[in-house]
Protein backbone atom coordinates (compact mmCIF):
# COMPACT_ATOMS: atom_id res chain seq x y z
CA UNK A 1 0.00 0.00 0.00
CA UNK A 2 2.90 2.58 0.83
CA UNK A 3 4.61 1.55 -2.34
CA UNK A 4 1.41 2.29 -4.42
CA UNK A 5 0.96 5.36 -2.78
CA UNK A 6 4.59 6.41 -3.26
CA UNK A 7 4.14 5.75 -6.96
CA UNK A 8 1.10 7.90 -7.23
CA UNK A 9 3.28 10.28 -5.56
CA UNK A 10 6.17 10.24 -7.55
CA UNK A 11 3.58 10.34 -10.69
CA UNK A 12 1.81 13.55 -9.61
CA UNK A 13 5.20 15.18 -8.66
CA UNK A 14 6.35 14.70 -11.88
CA UNK A 15 3.05 15.32 -13.84
CA UNK A 16 3.24 18.61 -11.64
CA UNK A 17 6.65 19.81 -12.69
CA UNK A 18 6.20 18.92 -16.25
CA UNK A 19 3.41 21.25 -16.17
CA UNK A 20 5.37 24.48 -14.31
CA UNK A 21 8.24 23.99 -17.22
CA UNK A 22 5.42 23.46 -19.96
CA UNK A 23 3.87 27.02 -18.43
CA UNK A 24 7.66 28.69 -18.18
CA UNK A 25 8.38 27.57 -21.64
CA UNK A 26 5.23 28.66 -22.95
CA UNK A 27 5.95 32.39 -21.40
CA UNK A 28 9.21 32.62 -22.36
CA UNK A 29 7.99 31.65 -25.76
CA UNK A 30 4.71 33.98 -25.69
CA UNK A 31 6.99 37.08 -25.01
CA UNK A 32 9.54 36.35 -27.29
CA UNK A 33 8.00 34.72 -30.17
CA UNK A 34 5.59 36.45 -32.47
CA UNK A 35 4.44 33.44 -34.32
CA UNK A 36 3.57 31.98 -30.80
CA UNK A 37 2.09 34.73 -29.58
CA UNK A 38 -0.36 35.41 -32.36
CA UNK A 39 -1.47 31.95 -32.67
CA UNK A 40 -2.22 31.68 -28.28
CA UNK A 41 -3.62 35.64 -28.55
CA UNK A 42 -6.14 34.48 -31.34
CA UNK A 43 -6.75 30.24 -30.86
CA UNK A 44 -6.36 30.14 -26.85
CA UNK A 45 -6.91 33.38 -25.56
CA UNK A 46 -9.93 34.53 -27.91
CA UNK A 47 -8.14 38.13 -27.68
CA UNK A 48 -9.34 38.55 -31.59
CA UNK A 49 -12.31 40.66 -31.99
CA UNK A 50 -13.81 42.08 -35.33
CA UNK A 51 -16.13 44.83 -36.59
CA UNK A 52 -19.55 44.48 -36.86
CA UNK A 53 -19.78 41.79 -34.35
CA UNK A 54 -19.65 44.22 -31.08
CA UNK A 55 -22.33 46.61 -29.70
CA UNK A 56 -22.76 49.76 -31.31
CA UNK A 57 -24.54 53.24 -31.45
CA UNK A 58 -24.97 55.15 -34.67
CA UNK A 59 -23.05 59.19 -33.88
CA UNK A 60 -23.74 62.24 -36.15
CA UNK A 61 -21.00 64.76 -37.05
CA UNK A 62 -21.86 67.30 -34.37
CA UNK A 63 -21.26 64.62 -31.26
CA UNK A 64 -18.48 65.05 -29.16
CA UNK A 65 -17.39 61.28 -27.43
CA UNK A 66 -15.54 60.27 -24.47
CA UNK A 67 -15.15 57.07 -22.16
CA UNK A 68 -15.29 57.42 -18.61
CA UNK A 69 -16.01 54.93 -15.56
CA UNK A 70 -17.36 51.99 -17.72
CA UNK A 71 -19.13 54.38 -19.61
CA UNK A 72 -19.39 56.08 -23.04
CA UNK A 73 -20.41 59.41 -22.90
CA UNK A 74 -21.66 61.43 -26.14
CA UNK A 75 -22.35 64.96 -26.10
CA UNK A 76 -24.61 66.70 -28.80
CA UNK A 77 -26.81 69.43 -29.21
CA UNK A 78 -26.33 70.27 -25.01
CA UNK A 79 -27.24 66.73 -24.22
CA UNK A 80 -24.86 64.23 -22.65
CA UNK A 81 -25.53 60.41 -22.56
CA UNK A 82 -24.07 57.78 -21.16
CA UNK A 83 -24.31 54.44 -22.33
CA UNK A 84 -23.51 51.30 -20.77
CA UNK A 85 -20.64 48.10 -21.92
CA UNK A 86 -23.82 46.77 -24.09
CA UNK A 87 -24.65 49.89 -25.58
CA UNK A 88 -27.56 50.76 -24.11
CA UNK A 89 -28.88 54.23 -22.96
CA UNK A 90 -28.83 54.52 -19.45
CA UNK A 91 -29.19 58.27 -18.79
CA UNK A 92 -28.64 61.90 -19.75
CA UNK A 93 -27.77 65.11 -18.25
CA UNK A 94 -28.35 68.86 -19.92
CA UNK A 95 -25.01 70.31 -20.19
CA UNK A 96 -24.71 73.65 -21.98
CA UNK A 97 -21.17 73.29 -23.54
CA UNK A 98 -21.00 73.07 -27.45
CA UNK A 99 -17.23 72.29 -27.39
CA UNK A 100 -16.49 70.41 -24.49
CA UNK A 101 -12.87 69.58 -23.21
CA UNK A 102 -12.80 66.64 -21.32
CA UNK A 103 -10.73 65.18 -18.03
CA UNK A 104 -11.96 62.60 -16.13
CA UNK A 105 -10.40 60.18 -13.06
CA UNK A 106 -11.84 57.64 -11.28
CA UNK A 107 -15.70 58.33 -10.70
CA UNK A 108 -15.31 61.98 -11.63
CA UNK A 109 -15.27 63.66 -14.96
CA UNK A 110 -14.93 67.03 -15.82
CA UNK A 111 -16.51 68.99 -19.11
CA UNK A 112 -15.64 72.71 -19.97
CA UNK A 113 -15.76 74.40 -22.62
CA UNK A 114 -12.91 74.94 -24.89
CA UNK A 115 -12.51 79.17 -24.96
CA UNK A 116 -15.49 79.59 -22.53
CA UNK A 117 -16.91 80.30 -19.57
CA UNK A 118 -18.57 77.20 -18.51
CA UNK A 119 -17.46 74.27 -16.31
CA UNK A 120 -19.47 71.24 -14.91
CA UNK A 121 -18.30 68.28 -12.42
CA UNK A 122 -19.69 64.83 -13.00
CA UNK A 123 -19.44 62.35 -10.69
CA UNK A 124 -21.11 58.52 -11.92
CA UNK A 125 -23.69 60.29 -13.68
CA UNK A 126 -24.78 63.07 -11.79
CA UNK A 127 -24.31 66.71 -11.76
CA UNK A 128 -22.05 67.83 -8.80
CA UNK A 129 -21.39 71.57 -9.72
CA UNK A 130 -21.31 73.65 -12.56
CA UNK A 131 -20.28 77.74 -13.18
CA UNK A 132 -19.49 80.57 -15.33
CA UNK A 133 -15.84 81.52 -15.23
CA UNK A 134 -15.08 84.83 -16.17
CA UNK A 135 -12.30 84.11 -19.46
CA UNK A 136 -12.39 81.72 -21.57
CA UNK A 137 -10.47 78.19 -20.65
CA UNK A 138 -8.19 76.71 -22.19
CA UNK A 139 -7.76 73.70 -20.76
CA UNK A 140 -8.67 71.30 -17.48
CA UNK A 141 -7.76 68.55 -15.26
CA UNK A 142 -9.53 66.63 -12.59
CA UNK A 143 -7.49 64.35 -9.88
CA UNK A 144 -9.57 60.80 -8.17
CA UNK A 145 -10.50 63.02 -5.42
CA UNK A 146 -12.39 65.75 -7.46
CA UNK A 147 -10.56 68.49 -7.33
CA UNK A 148 -10.75 70.78 -10.85
CA UNK A 149 -8.22 73.05 -11.86
CA UNK A 150 -8.54 74.98 -15.36
CA UNK A 151 -6.57 77.70 -17.65
CA UNK A 152 -8.01 80.54 -18.26
CA UNK A 153 -7.20 83.35 -21.08
CA UNK A 154 -8.81 86.48 -22.36
CA UNK A 155 -8.35 88.17 -19.06
CA UNK A 156 -6.14 91.14 -18.06
CA UNK A 157 -3.52 88.53 -17.60
CA UNK A 158 -1.89 85.99 -20.16
CA UNK A 159 -3.56 83.23 -18.34
CA UNK A 160 -5.19 82.38 -14.90
CA UNK A 161 -4.87 79.17 -13.13
CA UNK A 162 -8.09 78.72 -10.72
CA UNK A 163 -8.33 75.30 -8.70
CA UNK A 164 -11.54 74.00 -7.22
CA UNK A 165 -12.61 71.99 -4.60
CA UNK A 166 -14.85 68.83 -5.26
CA UNK A 167 -17.37 70.92 -4.11
CA UNK A 168 -16.99 73.44 -6.39
CA UNK A 169 -15.64 76.20 -3.50
CA UNK A 170 -12.43 78.38 -5.16
CA UNK A 171 -9.45 77.56 -3.30
CA UNK A 172 -7.36 79.81 -5.29
CA UNK A 173 -6.27 81.54 -8.23
CA UNK A 174 -2.52 81.88 -9.58
CA UNK A 175 -1.73 84.83 -11.93
CA UNK A 176 0.72 84.70 -15.56
CA UNK A 177 1.62 88.25 -16.73
CA UNK A 178 4.47 87.05 -19.02
CA UNK A 179 3.58 83.35 -20.20
CA UNK A 180 0.36 81.00 -21.29
CA UNK A 181 -0.54 77.95 -19.47
CA UNK A 182 -0.07 75.00 -21.88
CA UNK A 183 -1.23 71.86 -19.28
CA UNK A 184 -2.17 71.35 -15.84
CA UNK A 185 -2.10 68.15 -13.67
CA UNK A 186 -3.12 68.23 -9.67
CA UNK A 187 -1.37 65.89 -7.55
CA UNK A 188 -3.67 62.72 -5.84
CA UNK A 189 -2.87 64.09 -2.05
CA UNK A 190 -4.82 67.27 -3.15
CA UNK A 191 -1.14 69.10 -1.86
CA UNK A 192 0.14 70.47 -5.55
CA UNK A 193 -1.00 71.89 -8.60
CA UNK A 194 1.37 71.97 -11.18
CA UNK A 195 1.33 74.40 -14.09
CA UNK A 196 3.09 73.95 -17.33
CA UNK A 197 3.84 77.46 -19.33
CA UNK A 198 5.24 78.89 -21.96
CA UNK A 199 6.66 82.40 -22.92
CA UNK A 200 6.43 83.05 -26.79
CA UNK A 201 7.82 86.61 -26.74
CA UNK A 202 11.52 86.24 -27.50
CA UNK A 203 12.99 84.46 -30.03
CA UNK A 204 12.49 81.37 -28.95
CA UNK A 205 10.29 79.29 -26.82
CA UNK A 206 10.77 79.54 -23.15
CA UNK A 207 8.73 76.90 -21.33
CA UNK A 208 8.74 76.61 -17.57
CA UNK A 209 7.40 73.85 -14.72
CA UNK A 210 6.15 75.41 -11.56
CA UNK A 211 4.71 73.38 -8.84
CA UNK A 212 2.76 75.59 -6.28
CA UNK A 213 1.50 74.22 -2.96
CA UNK A 214 -1.90 74.68 -2.23
CA UNK A 215 -1.61 73.94 1.12
CA UNK A 216 0.55 77.29 1.49
CA UNK A 217 -2.07 78.70 -1.23
CA UNK A 218 -5.33 78.36 1.29
CA UNK A 219 -3.30 79.14 4.43
CA UNK A 220 -1.03 82.34 2.89
CA UNK A 221 2.12 81.27 4.29
CA UNK A 222 4.95 82.10 2.71
CA UNK A 223 5.89 81.61 -0.95
CA UNK A 224 3.50 79.10 -2.56
CA UNK A 225 5.62 78.11 -5.36
CA UNK A 226 7.50 75.21 -4.13
CA UNK A 227 9.53 74.14 -7.24
CA UNK A 228 10.50 76.57 -10.44
CA UNK A 229 12.53 74.87 -13.38
CA UNK A 230 13.18 76.53 -16.38
CA UNK A 231 13.90 74.08 -19.20
CA UNK A 232 16.71 74.94 -22.24
CA UNK A 233 15.63 77.73 -24.57
CA UNK A 234 13.26 76.45 -27.77
CA UNK A 235 11.88 73.45 -25.56
CA UNK A 236 8.38 73.29 -26.11
CA UNK A 237 6.34 71.94 -23.07
CA UNK A 238 3.06 69.88 -24.54
CA UNK A 239 2.21 67.94 -21.78
CA UNK A 240 2.28 66.87 -17.72
CA UNK A 241 0.69 64.84 -15.66
CA UNK A 242 0.78 63.37 -11.68
CA UNK A 243 2.17 59.54 -11.60
CA UNK A 244 2.74 57.20 -8.95
CA UNK A 245 3.79 58.54 -6.33
CA UNK A 246 3.04 62.50 -7.21
CA UNK A 247 6.03 62.13 -9.93
CA UNK A 248 5.37 64.53 -12.10
CA UNK A 249 5.86 63.07 -15.82
CA UNK A 250 6.86 66.26 -18.52
CA UNK A 251 6.59 65.87 -22.14
CA UNK A 252 8.41 68.26 -24.32
CA UNK A 253 8.57 68.48 -27.86
CA UNK A 254 12.00 66.78 -28.16
CA UNK A 255 12.47 64.81 -24.84
CA UNK A 256 10.88 63.43 -21.49
CA UNK A 257 11.57 64.61 -17.95
CA UNK A 258 10.02 63.21 -14.57
CA UNK A 259 10.43 65.14 -11.82
CA UNK A 260 11.03 63.53 -8.44
CA UNK A 261 11.61 65.13 -4.90
CA UNK A 262 11.77 68.28 -6.79
CA UNK A 263 14.87 66.77 -9.25
CA UNK A 264 14.92 66.78 -12.73
CA UNK A 265 15.75 63.59 -14.17
CA UNK A 266 16.16 63.35 -18.13
CA UNK A 267 14.08 59.90 -19.02
CA UNK A 268 13.64 59.97 -23.00
CA UNK A 269 15.64 61.91 -26.13
CA UNK A 270 13.49 62.73 -29.22
CA UNK A 271 15.97 64.41 -31.10
CA UNK A 272 16.37 61.86 -33.61
CA UNK A 273 13.05 61.80 -34.80
CA UNK A 274 12.82 57.96 -32.94
CA UNK A 275 10.04 58.49 -30.88
CA UNK A 276 6.76 58.63 -32.86
CA UNK A 277 4.34 58.89 -29.73
CA UNK A 278 4.81 59.67 -25.87
CA UNK A 279 2.21 60.46 -23.53
CA UNK A 280 1.14 59.36 -19.77
CA UNK A 281 -1.13 56.89 -17.83
CA UNK A 282 0.01 55.73 -14.84
CA UNK A 283 3.12 55.03 -16.81
CA UNK A 284 5.35 56.79 -19.64
CA UNK A 285 4.14 55.30 -22.75
CA UNK A 286 6.00 55.85 -25.91
CA UNK A 287 6.96 53.69 -29.28
CA UNK A 288 9.68 53.35 -31.13
CA UNK A 289 10.72 53.31 -34.24
CA UNK A 290 14.09 50.60 -34.58
CA UNK A 291 16.07 50.24 -37.68
CA UNK A 292 16.00 46.19 -38.00
CA UNK A 293 17.79 46.64 -41.36
CA UNK A 294 18.17 48.55 -44.45
CA UNK A 295 15.30 49.00 -45.65
CA UNK A 296 13.40 48.05 -42.78
CA UNK A 297 11.92 48.98 -39.63
CA UNK A 298 10.52 47.57 -36.18
CA UNK A 299 8.18 49.32 -33.15
CA UNK A 300 8.98 49.37 -30.01
CA UNK A 301 5.78 49.93 -27.26
CA UNK A 302 7.95 51.00 -24.84
CA UNK A 303 5.72 51.09 -20.81
CA UNK A 304 8.33 53.08 -18.70
CA UNK A 305 7.93 53.37 -14.69
CA UNK A 306 8.61 56.66 -13.33
CA UNK A 307 9.59 55.31 -10.07
CA UNK A 308 12.29 52.56 -10.99
CA UNK A 309 12.45 53.90 -15.07
CA UNK A 310 11.65 49.95 -15.34
CA UNK A 311 11.32 49.59 -19.11
CA UNK A 312 8.34 47.25 -20.47
CA UNK A 313 8.79 46.00 -24.22
CA UNK A 314 5.97 45.18 -26.56
CA UNK A 315 6.87 45.10 -30.05
CA UNK A 316 4.77 45.77 -33.39
CA UNK A 317 4.85 44.57 -36.39
CA UNK A 318 3.62 47.91 -38.31
CA UNK A 319 3.64 51.42 -37.98
CA UNK A 320 0.88 52.90 -35.86
CA UNK A 321 -0.68 55.88 -36.42
CA UNK A 322 -1.91 57.22 -33.65
CA UNK A 323 -2.25 56.37 -29.61
CA UNK A 324 -4.47 56.47 -26.76
CA UNK A 325 -3.60 55.84 -22.97
CA UNK A 326 -5.45 55.89 -19.80
CA UNK A 327 -5.43 54.37 -16.36
CA UNK A 328 -3.57 51.09 -17.23
CA UNK A 329 -4.41 50.62 -20.64
CA UNK A 330 -2.50 51.46 -23.80
CA UNK A 331 -4.95 51.64 -27.46
CA UNK A 332 -2.91 51.75 -30.67
CA UNK A 333 -4.65 52.46 -34.26
CA UNK A 334 -3.01 50.60 -37.04
CA UNK A 335 -6.10 52.61 -39.51
CA UNK A 336 -7.78 48.95 -39.71
CA UNK A 337 -6.52 47.40 -37.00
CA UNK A 338 -6.32 48.27 -33.35
CA UNK A 339 -4.66 46.72 -30.22
CA UNK A 340 -5.12 47.17 -26.67
CA UNK A 341 -2.50 46.47 -24.30
CA UNK A 342 -1.84 46.93 -20.16
CA UNK A 343 0.98 48.76 -18.61
CA UNK A 344 2.30 45.19 -18.00
CA UNK A 345 2.83 44.84 -22.22
CA UNK A 346 0.12 42.04 -22.10
CA UNK A 347 -2.26 41.79 -25.06
CA UNK A 348 -5.81 42.83 -23.94
CA UNK A 349 -7.67 42.71 -27.41
CA UNK A 350 -6.92 42.62 -30.94
CA UNK A 351 -9.30 44.52 -33.15
CA UNK A 352 -10.04 44.20 -36.50
CA UNK A 353 -12.05 46.50 -39.10
CA UNK A 354 -13.17 46.65 -42.64
CA UNK A 355 -12.89 50.55 -42.75
CA UNK A 356 -10.85 53.26 -41.61
CA UNK A 357 -10.70 53.79 -37.74
CA UNK A 358 -11.31 57.46 -37.08
CA UNK A 359 -9.95 57.34 -33.03
CA UNK A 360 -10.58 55.48 -30.26
CA UNK A 361 -11.30 56.64 -26.94
CA UNK A 362 -11.22 54.00 -23.72
CA UNK A 363 -10.91 53.69 -19.77
CA UNK A 364 -9.74 50.89 -18.03
CA UNK A 365 -12.62 48.73 -18.32
CA UNK A 366 -14.65 50.02 -21.97
CA UNK A 367 -13.29 51.31 -24.94
CA UNK A 368 -14.81 52.70 -28.06
CA UNK A 369 -13.99 52.70 -31.92
CA UNK A 370 -14.74 55.79 -33.63
CA UNK A 371 -15.95 55.72 -37.08
CA UNK A 372 -17.72 58.30 -39.35
CA UNK A 373 -21.50 57.42 -38.46
CA UNK A 374 -21.18 54.94 -35.40
CA UNK A 375 -18.96 53.79 -32.69
CA UNK A 376 -18.67 50.24 -31.39
CA UNK A 377 -17.91 49.27 -27.78
CA UNK A 378 -15.14 46.67 -27.01
CA UNK A 379 -14.96 45.20 -23.85
CA UNK A 380 -11.20 45.16 -21.89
Amino acid sequence: MINKLSKRNIIMLVLFALLIVFVIVFCVLYNKNIAVKTFADEYIFKKNIEEDTLSKIFINDNSYYYSFNDNIVVLNQNVLTFYNRSGSEISNLEINISEPIFSSNGKYLCIAEKNGPRAYLINNKNIIWQKSIDGNISCACVNKNGYVAVAISDTTYKTIGKVFNESGAELFTNYLSKSYIIDLSLSDDNNHLAIAEANFSGISIQSNIKIISIDKALSNSGDIIEFNYTAPSGNFIVNISYCDNNNLVCIYDNHVDIIKDNVVNDVSNFENDNILFADINNKLIQIEKKNSGLLSSEFELQIIDVNSLEKKIYILEKEPKSLNVYGNVIAINFGVEALFINNSSWLIKQYKASQEIKDIIISNNLAGIIYKDKIEFVNL
